[in-house]
């Protein structure tokens, strides 16, 4: 079987989540990706000591962030790291960052100073707030740039309450996708023409882009979206929320107003089909609030269980509001393998990349086990021509780092 992204090497010199996200997709690939981190280690392999996030002793973020790659420990202050750096940017095919403008100066990866170690580089960069402008250089994080400057924050604000947290990565893993798609084109036009490429996104420009369906409004000048209590949605058959007996919730979107008959039967409630008040879409939106009255009574008269399976049976398009520890012995996600076991462990499953890909002898890489800081340092260094002897030389100056 063949690994899509065989052969094609890529450096990360990143940190936290949305950088190194993006590469674990290309290593879900076939790609190889060695990471570059500092001896203490990125700190997000430590996400889940961080206050607020599910405590545990298992370091469960590093299995989305660093899963399928290699560790290179390396000090990029000292210029010893700064060479070795450079000798791995000239055998590969991406070279991908997160750092800020300031520290890709000091630690002699700038874009200028890659491209001249190896002319055909696809050099992929992602910040908090784009390329240009006031806040470029602004530390950023999907809670910041991705969530509260872009709207989304506001748009998810409950009418009457305060804002929301947003789940932690959300916006990171959205921008994840971007990056790896900016590097795919990236890597496409080298295909095509032999050139390397300077291709980027930002944290800021992927919540605009989640939230485009406001943005656009608010551009040709309507209004701001209505907030609502969920007793109040206008349109209860399309995107209303009911609660069940047992204090679970569901929502229903059925946006073809052909449909209503079949939910009405679903219900249990054939006679509101022939109802006068409910018969078209002018008159369920005339008569919204003792629509949505009817059918929270009759949802509210039976638990979740019974619901889904009544709602299953007729087809209509609905959705329980799932938790998170339920999405995980979803039997329907479990069939589309989307929590897949990493390879090298007593059992853990993580969450597989959202890319999808068929053809003849292709197939994914299944996860690995993430590597240990610096795990890899002693073997890739060895490759490039470093010495045993070197390596650990370089080891007692700090300028690299191997595994404790």
């Amino acid at each position: 079987m063949t690994k899509i992204l065989e052969g094609i090497k890529v450096i990360e010199v990143a940190s936290m989540a949305a950088a190194p996200s993006a590469t674990v997709i290309l290593a879900d690939l076939g790609a190889e990706v060695i990471k570059i981190e500092p001896p203490s280690g990125d700190l997000w392999r430590y996400g889940n000591k961080v206050q607020g996030m599910p405590p545990s002793d298992i370091p469960y973020t590093t299995y989305i962030q660093n899963r399928t790659k290699k560790s290179v420990a390396l000090n990029l202050k000292a210029p010893e790291a700064q060479e070795a750096l450079h000798k791995l940017a000239a055998g590969a095919d991406v070279f991908l960052t997160n750092s800020p403008r300031k520290v890709q100066k000091a630690c002699a990866h700038t874009y200028d100073e890659i491209k001249a170690i190896k002319s055909d580089i696809v050099y992929a960069w992602v910040n908090g707030f784009g390329m240009k402008g006031p806040d470029t250089d602004a530390p950023g994080f999907d809670m910041t740039a991705w969530y509260s400057r872009t709207g989304m924050m506001e748009e998810l604000r409950p009418k009457g309450g305060d804002p929301v947290p947003l789940p932690v990565g959300g916006g990171d893993l959205n921008t994840a996708i971007a990056l790896f798609s900016a590097v795919m084109t990236g890597l496409f036009h080298k295909q095509r023409t032999g050139k390397g490429s300077f291709v980027a996104t930002s944290l800021m420009n992927c919540g605009i882009w989640a939230n485009s369906s406001m943005m656009q409004a608010a551009l040709v000048g309507a209004p701001p979206m209505q907030k609502f209590h969920r007793t109040e949605w206008p349109n209860p058959v399309n995107g209303g929320v009911y609660k069940t007996k047992d204090d679970r919730y569901i929502q229903i979107v059925e946006l073809n107003p052909k449909n209503f008959a079949n939910l009405c039967d679903a219900f249990g409630a054939s006679e509101a089909k022939d109802d006068p008040r409910f018969t078209t879409p002018q008159a369920r939106d005339q008569n919204a609030a003792e629509l949505f009255a009817a059918m929270d009574k009759i949802i509210g008269a039976h638990d979740l269980a019974t619901v889904k399976a009544r709602l299953k049976e007729f087809g209509v398009n609905f959705s329980p509001v799932q938790s998170t520890t339920e999405c995980t012995t979803d039997e329907h996600m479990i069939a589309n393998g989307c929590f897949p076991e990493v390879e090298g462990t007593d059992g853990i499953r993580t969450i597989d990349s959202p890319i999808y890909v068929e053809g003849e002898g292709l197939e994914k890489v299944k996860p690995q086990n993430p590597p240990k800081v610096g795990e890899h340092t002693m073997s890739v260094l060895n490759e490039l021509g470093y010495s045993e002897g070197d390596i650990k030389k370089m080891a007692e100056a700090h300028a690299v780092g191997l595994p404790r």
